[in-house]
């Protein structure tokens, strides 16, 4: 009939209809809001009494109610990755700031009752809804810090507790550099402020200068704590040893940093790099049998002297891309090299412009089902690019997954990870997922060039990706546990027999240290630490490995897996000998290696139970200082100098004297 009206679809009747679910939307967020700090006052009042037991239920349960019945608070590591959360990127300032008192009460609580991973747990979750504010707002590049619109002190404050609460937790597990890491962040949120009022307040009532001073007077690990540490918490600490390995005398490998290194049936190749402190790069080619260990064994050379690029194998092959179109690999089983041309193309097979201006360095390289993926790295933009993209080695094609040339403006984003260099890079055990974790975006080098993004600061991502090769898409994952602080140059490998992602040493330009007892204070940091993520649990957390020795303080070194053994070998590196004491007369800036050291974990399939765990203690090389073998006392002793070949140390003459029998039984040494 004509002139009827069509009610159901009706512009004032949808818009009447929005109206209404929006009203009762506020409504409902006003309910649970109003619900949600009636319980946290309960709970708040319940801390003050030092009733942690019943105050972090009701934080807990303050916080289901302001986050509703369809979330599940801390997030699941499962669901999307742990980190991004629509319901968080929706929460007004003020959710944001309940939220994170919710989660901190909870963490302070699980602190006091050395629950440690409980506490690790929400300490992060007030790290994850801040992320989401800063996701929720304008994009800004990560180094830019993130201020609330409009201005809140108390904002800052919850951000600052929770940064505290976990440093706390990680110095009691020994993970120094976690510690430090954290008391820095906060140090560096409470500079950017635009208030000096402000940051002195939250400077004396929360972070005090002197704590961030006293955590960053620490190595990491430290030998004056490591040598006494215990295993506190087993689901966040493992045992585990390092060993250095000796071969023939007669090998003639210089030690060496920034190479190519890979196994392959049993056997270490190492390719190019540079001898540092001098102006020297190889392009010599080496093997040593892990097996036979009967010394270094030259093969065939490079075409041309290169260095921070990687190699990767795949039936048979070790491939070496360096940013060109032609592609070399190295026939391990002819033991010579050759090459092939590649070419980049679109969704539908049409040859594309090479991406590539220079050549390429600092990537990280894998090979899947005959498929090899390049992330990052620096090529044009000093920074380190985001560029990512996966050749086909049977059709001799490559295609652009994800990322911007640098020929491009780069533009800030949160949905995949950002341009850096000197990543941590795996591949997970089932072949579906390509992990990518921390790195730098070198503002610094940016700087000596004069470039974009220039400046005196280092920047060190905190982020951890993963890529599922089937979907081709990115997830941003939850750095969940006991973790590695962020830091680039690190070595870091997969096992395929432990099932276990592990990460050792590397440098943050970003975190200071200071020498205690002095005015020196170095504005980086190297580390010997070492981590391992163990994917054969339902929500993998990070494990610090605790180990009798560990190698000298180092970045650059090339940490590998024997997929034939399990077995794990670390090689090579460098460090800076001013932040790192040589004990000689010689003095560079720099110090390269050309050690080889194994690495075995308390971990079914470890090989731990080759390791005696006392003795190894008592015998321990931490970095460039020893463990006395009689007090235990930790400098730079002298080693015996009896048949034992230097395995153990003394600090004085009579430590040796009172040390000597119990050395001479149990090492069957003699005197030389």
């Amino acid at each position: 009939m004509s002139g009827e009206v069509d009610v159901v679809n009706s512009p004032d009747l949808v818009a009447a209809f929005t109206q209404y679910l929006l009203r009762t939307e506020l409504e409902e967020r006003r309910y649970r809001d109003a619900e949600c700090k009636l319980l946290l006052v309960q709970a708040e009042g319940l801390e003050r009494q030092n009733k942690f037991s019943e105050a972090w239920p009701k934080f807990a349960e303050a916080l289901q109610c302001l986050v509703g019945s369809q979330l599940k608070v801390p997030l699941d590591p499962s669901s999307d990755g742990g980190v991004k959360c629509l319901v968080y990127m929706n929460f007004t300032v003020d959710e944001c700031l309940t939220a994170m008192t919710c989660c901190n009460g909870v963490a302070l609580c699980m602190h006091e009752t050395n629950k440690y991973v409980e506490g690790l747990n929400w300490t992060m979750e007030v790290d994850v809804i801040h992320k989401n504010a800063r996701f929720a707002a304008k994009p800004v590049f990560e180094w830019d810090p993130y201020l609330p619109s409009p201005p809140c002190l108390e904002f800052h404050r919850q951000r600052l507790q929770g940064l505290v609460t976990a440093s706390d937790i990680f110095l009691k597990l020994g993970n120094t550099g976690a510690a430090a890491y954290c008391r820095n962040v906060g140090s560096d949120l409470l500079k950017a402020l635009p208030s000096r009022i402000d940051e002195l307040s939250l400077r004396r009532e929360v972070l005090p200068i002197s704590s961030v001073v006293a955590v960053s007077t620490l190595r990491h690990p430290d030998p004056s704590l490591y040598r006494s540490m215990e295993i506190k918490d087993p689901r966040l600490q493992v045992r585990g040893s390092w060993q250095r390995l000796k071969w023939a005398d007669s090998s003639r490998l210089t030690s060496r940093m920034a190479h190519a290194a890979f196994i392959y049936k049993s056997r270490l190749y190492v390719c190019g790099g540079q001898k540092s402190g001098t102006i020297q790069v190889y392009h010599d080619m080496w093997c040593l049998d892990l097996v036979k260990m009967n010394g270094w064994r030259e093969l065939p050379k490079y075409k041309e002297r290169f260095l921070n690029s990687q190699m990767a194998v795949h039936d048979g092959k070790a491939y070496l891309f360096r940013g060109f179109e032609t592609v070399d690999y190295f026939d391990l089983e002819r033991e010579r090299w050759g090459s092939f041309e590649t070419r980049f193309v679109d969704s539908r097979g049409r040859r594309q412009r090479w991406p590539y201006t220079k050549s390429l360095t600092d990537y990280t390289v894998h090979i899947v089902k005959g498929k090899l993926y390049v992330f990052g790295g620096k090529y044009k933009r000093p920074i380190g690019c985001n560029f990512f993209a996966v050749l086909d080695i049977a059709t001799r094609t490559w295609r652009h997954l994800s990322g911007t040339q640098d020929n491009a403006p780069l533009i800030p984003q949160h949905d995949e990870p950002s341009a850096r260099k000197n990543h941590a890079s795996w591949v997970d055990g089932k072949g579906e997922k390509i992990y990518l974790m921390y790195g730098m975006a070198d503002r610094q080098g940016a700087q000596m060039f004069q470039a974009e993004f220039a400046s005196s600061e280092g920047f060190v991502y905190d982020d951890c990706w993963s890529w599922d090769i089937k979907a081709e898409r990115w997830q941003r994952e939850r750095v969940s546990g006991n973790y590695p602080c962020p830091r680039a140059e690190m070595s870091a490998c997969y096992n395929p027999v432990t099932n276990q992602a592990v990460m050792f040493g590397g440098y943050n330009p970003a975190l200071p240290f200071y020498v205690e007892g002095s005015q020196v204070c170095f504005g980086f940091n190297y580390f010997s630490d070492t981590f391992v993520l163990d994917y054969r649990e339902p929500n993998p957390r990070w494990k610090q490995v605790i180990t009798g020795s560990f190698p000298t303080y180092r970045a650059q070194g090339q940490l590998l897996t024997d997929p034939a053994t399990g077995r794990m070998y670390l090689f090579g590196g460098y460090t800076n000998t001013d932040w790192v004491p040589t004990g000689n007369q010689k003095h560079d800036l720099t110090r390269s290696y050309g050690d080889v050291w194994e690495l075995r974990v308390d971990t079914p399939g470890g090989l731990f139970d080759e390791v005696d765990w006392e003795d190894e203690r008592r015998t321990a090389q931490l970095g460039p200082w020893q463990a006395c073998h009689s007090c235990g006392s930790v400098g730079m002793w002298k080693k015996c100098g009896g048949t034992c070949d230097g395995r153990v140390f003394f600090c004085t003459p009579n430590c040796q004297k009172e040390g000597w029998p119990e050395h001479k039984q149990k090492h069957a040494c003699r005197r030389s």
